[in-house]
């Protein structure tokens, strides 16, 4: 039986079902410590409430009242009234059962976020509208007793379960639109990998397998015995003291089993081009894996826990490319262990087990080259249109051209910043479609040397390194005086497959 929750004698409002998790206690007007019954929330199911409904409901009621919830939804208010979260509310990490309060709730949107229990679905009974397509959402059985359900939006098939429930709300008189889209990889598009042993594997770049330089993305300030390398400093780490290894790998450990790590690269390289192992952050999930610097396909962390590529892990290389979970990792002390391993010995942790997947280095594709046609219609772009910057096929590879014009121009009547770099990107990244199969943006550095206020100015691209996974080029532009006026270096990651898919105004994704 629920239970009106009293201050000094005096009914709130608020009631409270008879089993509320305790909240630990609060001091009355006389310094006693007292005890009041509370609900646990996730603190970021809270900061989406706030974000939806401008403002903290106070009672059970206010939340009952709820009837949208966009887990995306920005609160651009600068007003802090009526924000501050009720005493009995308890931030308990993981819950996320207060959704079920929201008896009113039509609309609902959960993406990007792993959540151990739904069962709070089950109690939404006006729901009309749900998108949990990009979250771990799996037992189809909740949504049985939704009968208000026009459109639903769930993860791939094969990652659910009692399926047969979407069978039979697609066969109702008013069945809901339910779209449940087809998985990102499919299992037969990694028919040549193979499971190895990182204790089986011996790494080395030309016979030494020392770490030489090391960069790291931290999430928030750097520990304090962390060094920041410049991009391109040579040897950065091998030149460090033992004992300043040692503080550096420490603390690169803890940042990463706190939590606090975005993405790594430790490379047996002295600049960092190739050799290194690699990790992305994301959703607390990682993704490791080595790049042979040989044109082979290189190790990804191979995950035991899942038998399919289908399922798709939060974290993205580079933030473009979906890593499956079956080559992503969870156990943040294990990832460190991984790191920590690599840094003392240059090679991959014994006892974990890796996806190899062994391919000849990619030349470029001739097919993409036979016609200015053909490579011209692949290349189509409306931002490269806007900019004006023509696409130009030549016997090995292409490079880009800009005729200047008014709307080029800085505040100063030279040409502007954005521009240059971005026909540098342009030429890089179509010169990568030649070598990979869909190449998303690791990193990039570029200078500016000199500028000019018109003419025609071009942008060619040289290959550094041209591996299956990793590709390395150099993008120099010119004026028409052949004055050098820019120049960039771009780091292109490929997973070897094609997902140039169409979205809905046609224009090809990916770079």
């Amino acid at each position: 039986m629920d239970e009106q929750f009293m201050i000094k004698g005096k009914p709130t409002g608020i009631c409270f079902p008879g089993n509320a998790e305790e909240k630990p206690g609060y001091s009355n007007d006389s310094g006693n410590a007292e005890k009041e019954p509370g609900y646990g929330i996730d603190p970021r199911l809270l900061v989406w409430i706030k974000n939806n409904v401008e403002g903290c409901p106070q009672t059970l009621e206010d939340f009952a009242r709820i009837t949208r919830l966009d887990r995306w939804k920005v609160n651009r208010s600068r007003s802090t009234k009526g924000y501050e979260t009720p005493s009995w509310l308890v931030e308990k990490r993981g819950d996320f059962s207060m959704i079920g309060e929201m008896r009113d709730l039509q609309y609902l949107r959960l993406q990007e976020i792993e959540i151990e229990d739904f069962s709070f679905l089950s109690r939404c009974k006006k729901l009309q509208v749900l998108d949990l397509q990009h979250t771990n959402f799996s037992d189809c059985s909740l949504l049985a007793g939704l009968s208000e359900l026009r459109k639903v939006y769930l993860p791939p098939r094969s990652q659910m379960i009692h399926t047969e429930v979407l069978d039979a709300l697609r066969q109702k008189a008013e069945a809901p639109e339910v779209e449940v889209p087809e998985p990102f990889y499919k299992d037969e598009d990694f028919e040549n990998m193979k499971i190895v042993d990182g204790g089986s594997v011996y790494l080395s770049y030309e016979g030494n397998a020392e770490v030489r330089c090391v960069g790291v993305d931290f999430a928030g300030k750097e520990p304090p015995a962390w060094r920041s390398f410049q991009h391109e400093e040579e040897d950065c780490w091998l030149e460090l003291s033992e004992e300043g290894k040692e503080a550096m790998t420490n603390q690169l450990v803890k940042a990463i089993t706190d939590g606090k790590v975005h993405s790594f690269m430790l490379s047996q390289e002295p600049w960092g081009e190739g050799h290194y192992l690699m990790g992305e952050f994301a959703g607390g999930w990682a993704a490791i894996l080595y790049d042979t610097g040989d044109g082979e396909a290189g190790y990804s962390y191979y995950n035991a826990d899942y038998d399919t590529v289908e399922i798709l892990a939060p974290v993205e290389i580079g933030g473009q490319t979906p890593v499956p979970k079956m080559m992503a990792l969870e156990d943040m002390e294990l990832a460190a262990k991984i790191v920590r391993h690599f840094l003392e010995t240059g090679q991959l942790c014994p006892g974990t087990r890796w996806v190899y997947e062994g391919e000849e280095e990619t030349e470029i594709s001739e097919d993409a080259l036979q016609s200015d046609a053909s490579l011209q219609k692949s290349l189509e772009n409306r931002f490269i249109d806007h900019c004006g910057i023509e696409i130009i096929p030549e016997e090995r590879g292409c490079f880009a051209r800009v005729r200047v014009e008014p709307k080029h121009l800085n505040p100063y009547g030279m040409v502007h910043g954005g521009l240059l770099y971005t026909m540098a990107d342009t030429a890089a990244g179509y010169m990568a479609r030649t070598l990979a199969p869909s190449p998303v943006t690791l990193n990039s550095e570029f200078h500016y040397m000199k500028n000019v206020p018109s003419g025609v100015l071009t942008a060619r691209t040289e290959i550094l390194k041209a591996g299956k996974r990793i590709l390395l080029l150099r993008v120099r532009i010119r004026s028409e005086e052949e004055v050098l006026l820019a120049e960039g270096t771009f780091t292109y990651y490929s997973d070897g497959k094609d997902h140039n898919m169409k979205k809905d105004d046609g224009q090809t994704t990916g770079k």
